[in-house]
């Protein structure tokens, strides 16, 4: 499905979300856009800590969602306002919209090759040896699943396995997947596709967020 247009979605008065790092999101309410400007201005406030933008170059993701899914904008920050009120200190934000936006529907993920992502599985059934434990190379990542290329011929379709997901500069975190598909892969490999079965939706939303982030970082270099 084609992204909508962050103009007919994104309304003054909405809640939105700036993901400023893997981890990190500030909860901004739109005050007015103009799509001839490419431009949204928002607010964030009052609050005790107000997030340290500056105007950069970078690219931060701007979520808005409704009850079909989640629609991620790429975005730059162009000025940055700090005013003081009785109730406390309210931080204006004017941010430029870039193409590239994605719309991730519910139970539907977008998929990224060769993802910047350790891997690390065992087959379930072995979960408490540590010799069963399988160096894994993802060929591709999406929010429902991974396909990874394993030197081993130990793991069959249906097979339960156990994996450890690690981004760049971040510790490790836990998923639970079957095994759909066992293909030959390049010098001896094997290639699984597994379908995540158990995992932590704020652990899904790190994948979907690295997904999102690469897509862009690739479009903006082609």
């Amino acid at each position: 499905m084609e992204a909508p247009d962050p103009f007919a979605l994104i309304a003054s008065g909405q809640r939105v979300q700036l993901e400023l790092a893997p981890d990190q999101r500030a909860r901004f309410v739109v005050d007015f856009i103009r799509r001839g400007l490419s431009t949204i201005w928002c607010h964030l406030g009052p609050e005790r800590e107000l997030p340290d933008l500056t105007v950069t170059p970078r690219v931060f993701t701007l979520e808005a969602g409704d009850p079909g899914g989640l629609l991620k904008v790429p975005v730059t920050v162009a000025s940055v306002d700090r005013a003081e009120r009785s109730d406390g200190k309210v931080l204006t934000v004017r941010l430029t919209v870039l193409s590239g936006t994605i719309w991730v529907q519910r139970r539907k993920y977008f998929r990224l090759r060769n993802p910047q992502l350790g891997v690390t599985l065992r087959p379930a059934r072995a979960a408490s040896d540590a010799t069963a434990e399988l160096s894994a190379r993802p060929l591709n990542l999406g929010g429902g699943g991974v396909a990874l290329a394993v030197n081993s011929g130990e793991i069959h379709p249906g097979d339960e396995v156990e994996i450890q997901l690690a981004l760049v500069n971040t510790l490790p975190f836990p998923a639970r997947g079957t095994v759909l598909r066992v293909e030959p892969g390049a010098g001896g490999e094997s290639v699984l596709a597994v379908q995540f079965t158990d995992i932590r939706e704020s652990h899904r939303d790190r994948l979907v967020s690295l997904i999102f982030r690469e897509q862009t970082r690739r479009r903006l270099a082609e």
